[in-house]
């Protein structure tokens, strides 16, 4: 209970409501942390991380805000969400944070890859007359507070540095808000991106596994708000009927912004399932037809009346020369490419199964020629679909390598031919994220003040991953003197994007370790 005033003491952590609304200093009873053992114990038990796993820290702080939040038969819908909202604002302000820089910082950053939320819709649900948001959009809030924070920016919160221990204290409230307003709350739009989110906080730092797991329970929130089925050219119908346009066009912006946050969980699922530790499992969504229109772009998502037709092209996704797709349009296309690829994993005939390969070979390479020359002059736009191309090439080639000698035979080629084939392939990618790497760890880009690190979206990490991984299986070849200025290149890179965004310096430990692993795994698995 707050010293400060006790009566009126809410136990919200880490500041009471009242001592928010009155802008005083907050001072609890010191809670007993768990014993050191007990939490090294507890870390044990989860997966091995792709490079570092989590702080130790302590849990009983999420405990109390749990506790503090289940909500009584005598408990309004309203004071929850009021009470909700005033924890969530006090633990963001507890990181030296304001809601109007987090907002801001999200949609010039992680928003250009992944444009899942409507600016526009989000601020007005933030910004409900009369009262608090609602619960699920207090905890999108938080999602976005957690996936942007990043301590080498300078916040501070008034206890001092917000570490990297109370860092992951807070993606821990997080995630047990998130699950706690499910149950209680029906499915929403904003519940789903914020399960979105949080899942890109754990591929980003790292855990694909737990990301996995995280997107697919977004799917089933997906499903379950039918958001899969939303049919957008009927709201567009809809919009030139109806006699009110204010309503028209929010109905259609919502479904725009519905449509986006299902491609967002189809891609995420996918990228992400291809760094889990079990490669073989099901996925829960299906990808839509090669007819199927590509997503509005998060220019278009943050327009105010998108209603007019050249804010909506009807560009079907296998349209992958057409020259009028931009950033998230390539990043569903390069998906479409990665799900084909998975797909053909799964024929049998090794002979089918490598002529399907070759021929999307041939058409990644293609595309990532074509997407490479469209982002001259547009940094960071198409960061996401050249990564995801070159992931799904390292994917391809290192499936070629882990077949047996004797199978490799199909188009009439000797097995000599194919690992040339695929040895050439993986150096010319793994060249192209060494230059990558090069302009990372170099000066800002010219014309802007923005660093080329702030460009970068999560899935470079593990392209560089991939491109060291080859690098280290390519060291007893003669004539290439390049690949251990390269390797120093990378992991240059990955030190400061890891700096960055507060990465766990683990994985520089096991990074080794788990790579062996991977390896050996890849080879059963022949990727």
């Amino acid at each position: 209970m707050c010293k400060t005033r006790k009566k009126r003491c809410n136990k919200s952590l880490p500041s009471c409501g009242y001592c928010i609304r009155k802008e005083l200093h907050c001072v609890y009873t010191r809670v007993p942390r768990l014993s050191n053992h007990a939490v090294l114990t507890a870390e044990r038990t989860r997966a091995e991380p792709i490079w570092g796993a989590w702080p130790p820290t302590s849990i009983a702080s999420s405990r109390m805000i749990l506790s503090s939040n289940v909500p009584s038969d005598q408990t309004t819908a309203k004071a929850v969400h009021n009470q909700v909202y005033l924890e969530i604002h006090g633990m963001i302000r507890a990181t030296g944070q304001f809601v109007d820089g987090i907002s801001h910082r999200y949609f010039q950053g992680f928003h250009r890859h992944l444009p899942v939320i409507s600016r526009i819709r989000f601020y007005n649900n933030l910004s409900t007359s009369g009262g608090a948001p609602g619960a699920d959009v207090s905890v999108l809030l938080l999602t976005m507070c957690l996936i942007t924070h990043a301590p080498a920016l300078g916040f501070e919160s008034e206890y001092g540095t917000f570490q990297m221990a109370e860092q992951h204290s807070l993606y821990l409230t997080a995630r047990s808000l998130l699950t706690q307003v499910q149950v209680s709350c029906s499915s929403s739009l904003p519940l789903i991106q914020a399960g979105i989110l949080l899942a890109l906080y754990e591929y980003t730092h790292g855990r694909p596994d737990d990301a996995f797991m995280t997107i697919t329970g977004s799917a089933r929130m997906a499903y379950a708000a039918r958001i899969h089925t939303r049919d957008r050219h009927q709201t567009r119908m809809t919009h030139t009927t109806s006699h009110n346009a204010d309503s028209d066009i929010d109905l259609l912006l919502q479904a725009e912004e519905a449509a986006n946050t299902w491609w967002g969980i189809v891609i995420c699922e996918r990228t992400f399932l291809i760094e889990a530790t079990v490669f073989d499992q099901p996925m829960v969504t299906v990808f839509p037809g090669v007819d199927a229109r590509l997503p509005i772009e998060p220019e278009v998502l943050d327009q105010l009346d998108i209603s007019g037709s050249k804010y909506l092209p009807n560009v079907p996704i296998s349209c992958l020369t057409s020259e009028k797709i931009e950033g998230f349009g390539r990043t569903v296309q390069a998906t479409y490419l990665l799900d084909q690829v998975l797909k053909s994993f799964d024929t049998p005939d090794i002979d089918s199964r490598l002529l399907q390969l070759d021929r999307l070979d041939t058409n990644i390479q293609a595309f990532l020629s074509l997407v490479m020359a469209q982002c001259q002059g547009h940094s960071g736009i198409f960061c996401v679909s050249i990564n995801i191309a070159i992931r799904t090439l390292f994917m391809v080639h290192w499936h070629i390598f882990g077949q047996h000698p004797q199978a490799v035979r199909a188009n009439f080629r000797s097995q000599e031919e194919w690992f040339e084939r695929s040895q050439d392939a993986l150096d010319t990618v793994t060249k192209i994220v060494v230059n990558t790497a090069e302009s990372l760890i170099g000066e800002s880009l010219a014309n802007t003040a923005t660093p080329m690190v702030d460009l970068m979206p999560p899935t470079y990490t593990y392209i560089s991953c991939a491109a060291l991984r080859h690098i280290r299986r390519s060291t007893h070849r003669e004539g290439v003197d390049w690949l251990e200025s390269a390797k120093n290149m990378l992991q240059t890179s990955l030190d400061k994007y890891f700096q960055r965004w507060s990465v766990s310096d683990d994985w520089v430990k096991v990074r080794s370790h788990t790579e062996h692993v991977a390896c050996s795994a890849g080879c059963v698995l022949g990727i």
